[in-house]
Order: structure tokens, then C-alpha cells, then sequence
């Protein structure tokens, strides 16, 4: 297939759905006006809650090999929204990639697609102290034409708004980087840096989080401690206390799991901190969904005063090769088939980068964050007091669903 220079960008700003099996001991919220709408999950969205599981702890695993040592923070359903709704567009075998990539069973795009709907929709609506927010939007060279299938798809179950734009225009980077900012609360300024000729779509998947804790952190307790790092050396970072809480505490030779509630506490961060001599390394090698709700449908609950470092960090990176080593290598490549996305047109069209950017702060209130993911497209025992002291593995996750929204690890809080 010739690749002409015409490129089409898809961005997500997410906190991303990967989902875990059901496997959590309940306790009771002390905001009983704040109950969680739950409902059972159909089938198809079970099988999509496994397939973004498989794919988050992949796509983690994947990034750590290169990145070991570094903090890390992605949000796998940014990322797989963004590469969902570039499946609408793809066919044949780079289709097939995408979708065993992507961890999907087999399924019908329109089951894929409404199962991302749904589970949106119940995620939003599930607490009235966590804001998330989700938006979508295709922005369009204005000389182009897209299929019509393609943006119905992407309107229909993403509630996509389509806007064709002058890309020659200073202003359209402009328009695209402002929509960013605005549905991420400015917690992403941009994610174009330009639009170059060779651009013919940019399509924008857009979730928001913020969550406050059950229990919250008492401020006038905040003070600098030490933060003892892999190498044996330390950093003074500020350390918040929880004296009077409520939450999920799992411990084995090898590592201590917190899980530590929002809210009506559907939504909870989830804490991996090894022990002893056991690193984050070797946590993370055992890291699966089947793990994860091993480790809390043994966890027990606690009121153990909580010190927690109180840390804010920022990731980017470029995921194509990442994407690659998990199998869609094709959709990079000349033989790549996007052809379900422009009208009237023999142009081949090829992924050139997907750009990933994350941001997390927490502190003694909860915890506020944001992602944005751009793909493009070319035409061709526990202790009296629990102290994480030391780099930790962290998601944050939803318990109906058990959406994982974030997942990163914590290397250096400063």
C-alpha cells in the first residue's frame, strides 16, 4: 500500500477503564446519602472489563521493562479508548492485531463499542464525591470526507462531537489544545504541538477524575520525612497522617496492599508496597487482575494510622514501540489497512506515534488526575503504625466494575 503524507491523529484525555473481577470485602460508607448506583454487568461488559484488564497490566508490565528505575503513571483506558475508536477504522489483519492487542474476545464492533457506553455511563454517575467527567470529540482537515459508518460509530458510542477545521490555520491547534485543557480542568494543556501538513484527523477521547478521600488526611499533621529509595538512599518529601480511618489492609512475606477509599468508597486508590528486601520489581512481576483480587478478598479492615507520602507527578511517552511489542506492529507499518476512515479517497493510512500524557497529584483531601493519549495516523504483620516509606506500585480503581482508572508506580515522590 503507498503511504502518501497524510496523517490523522487520535487523542484521548482519560483516566482509564481496565477492569478486575469482583473480589472485594464490603464496608459500610459513613455518608449514607451518598449510596453507589450499582447494577450487574452484562455480559459483554464482563468480557470487556477482562480484555482492559489484560491489556492495562500488559501495556504496564511492557513500560516497566524500559523504565524500571522511573515514575510511571498511565491511563490504560485513555489509551484503549483512543485505540478503540482507531479500530472503528481499521479492517483486515491490522483489525485482528488491534483486537488481540487490545485484548478482545471475540466480539462484534458494535458489542465492543456499546460496552464501552455503558460501562462510561455507570462509571460517572456512581458517586456523588468523585468527579468524572468523559468527553470525545473528531476534529477534521475540512477537505477531507470521512466515512460515514466510522463517525457514526465514534458519535453513537462516544458521543463524539465532529468538527471539520483549517488545519492550516494557526488557530485549529489552538481549538484542539483548548478542548483538552477545558475537559481535563487544565490539568493537560495540550497534547498538539502542531499540525503539519500531512495531518487529516485528530480525534480526542477526554476523561477527568477527582476524588475525595472517605477518610481524609488531617493537614496539620502533614511534616517532611524520610523516603527511602531502591539504590539505599533517602529524600525528605512530606508525609500525611490518617489518624481516624477506615480501610483494606492485605499482608504477606513478600509485600503489604493498601486500599485506601473515596467517597461512598466505589472508587479506591490501591496501594503495592514490597517489604524487606523485596523491590518494586519483583511486586510488579506477579502484577494481574486475578492477583490483585486475590490480595483484597484477603485483605482485612483497619483503622491503623496511615502515613502516606504526599507527591504530584507528571508522564509522557510515546507508546508506538510499547504497542508494538504487544503485537500490533502492523497497524505502524505500510501494510497497515485503515480504509473504513476517509470517503472517496485511495490514500493508505498508517499509525505514526501514539503520545501518551498523565498527570496525579494526591493530598491530604484525595486525589485529582488526568491523562491524554494521541495516536496518529499516516497515510502509509502489620505494624501499630503503617508507614509507606519506600517506592510503591498505586491504582485507582472502581469496585462495581472494579475499573482500574490509573495505574504507575511511585519511585521518587520529590
Amino acid at each position: 500500500m503507498n503511504l502518501h503524507l497524510i496523517k490523522v491523529c487520535f487523542l484521548g484525555v482519560a483516566g482509564a477503564i481496565c477492569l478486575l473481577s469482583s473480589c472485594q470485602k464490603d464496608m459500610v460508607a459513613p455518608d449514607q446519602n451518598n449510596n453507589p448506583k450499582v447494577r450487574p454487568l452484562a455480559t459483554q461488559e464482563v468480557k470487556t472489563i477482562s480484555s482492559s484488564n489484560d491489556f492495562a497490566f500488559r501495556a504496564f508490565a511492557a513500560l516497566r521493562a524500559v523504565e524500571s528505575e522511573q515514575n510511571l503513571f498511565i491511563s490504560p483506558l485513555s489509551i484503549s479508548s483512543a485505540l478503540t475508536m482507531t479500530y472503528n477504522g481499521a479492517d483486515g489483519t491490522t483489525k485482528e492485531a488491534m483486537r488481540q492487542t487490545l485484548g478482545f474476545e471475540p466480539q462484534t464492533d458494535v458489542e465492543i463499542n456499546q460496552a464501552y457506553k455503558s460501562l462510561t455511563e455507570l462509571l460517572i454517575n456512581m458517586d456523588k464525591k468523585v468527579t468524572l467527567t468523559t468527553a470525545n470529540s473528531i476534529w477534521y482537515a475540512q477537505q477531507f470526507q470521512l466515512q460515514a459508518p466510522f463517525v457514526q460509530n465514534n458519535k453513537t458510542y462516544f458521543n463524539a462531537t465532529v468538527q471539520g477545521l483549517d488545519f492550516a490555520s494557526p488557530s485549529a491547534k489552538n481549538t484542539i489544545n483548548n478542548w483538552v485543557k477545558d475537559y481535563t480542568q487544565g490539568k493537560i494543556a495540550s497534547i498538539v504541538q502542531e499540525i503539519r501538513p500531512e495531518h487529516v484527523l485528530f480525534l480526542v477521547n477526554a476523561i477527568y477524575f477527582k476524588g475525595t478521600w472517605t477518610y481524609p488526611f488531617t493537614k496539620n499533621l502533614t511534616k517532611p520525612a524520610p523516603f527511602r529509595k531502591e539504590d539505599g538512599s533517602t529524600v525528605n518529601v512530606d508525609f500525611m497522617t490518617m489518624e481516624k480511618g477506615r480501610y483494606l489492609v492485605y499482608e504477606d512475606a513478600q509485600k503489604q496492599v493498601i486500599d485506601l477509599p473515596y467517597g461512598n468508597r466505589q472508587f479506591s486508590m490501591t496501594l503495592i508496597v514490597p517489604k524487606e528486601q523485596n523491590t518494586v520489581r519483583d511486586i510488579a512481576a506477579n502484577l494481574s487482575s486475578s492477583q490483585l483480587a486475590t490480595w483484597l478478598s484477603n485483605a482485612d479492615s483497619t483503622s491503623l494510622e496511615l502515613h502516606l507520602p504526599k507527591f504530584k507527578l507528571e508522564y509522557k511517552k510515546e507508546l508506538s514501540e510499547t504497542l508494538t511489542q504487544l503485537g500490533m506492529g502492523e497497524a505502524f507499518s505500510n501494510q497497515a489497512n485503515f480504509s473504513r476512515m476517509l470517503s472517496n479517497s485511495n490514500q493508505g493510512l498508517a499509525i505514526s506515534e501514539v503520545m501518551h500524557k498523565a498527570f496525579v497529584e494526591v493530598n491530604e483531601e484525595g486525589t485529582e488526575a488526568a491523562a491524554a493519549t494521541s495516536v496518529g495516523i499516516v497515510v502509509t504483620s502489620l505494624p501499630s503504625i503503617i508507614q509507606v516509606n519506600r517506592p510503591f506500585v498505586f491504582l485507582i480503581r472502581e469496585k462495581s466494575t472494579n475499573a482500574i482508572l490509573f495505574i504507575g508506580q511511585l519511585m521518587n515522590p520529590q
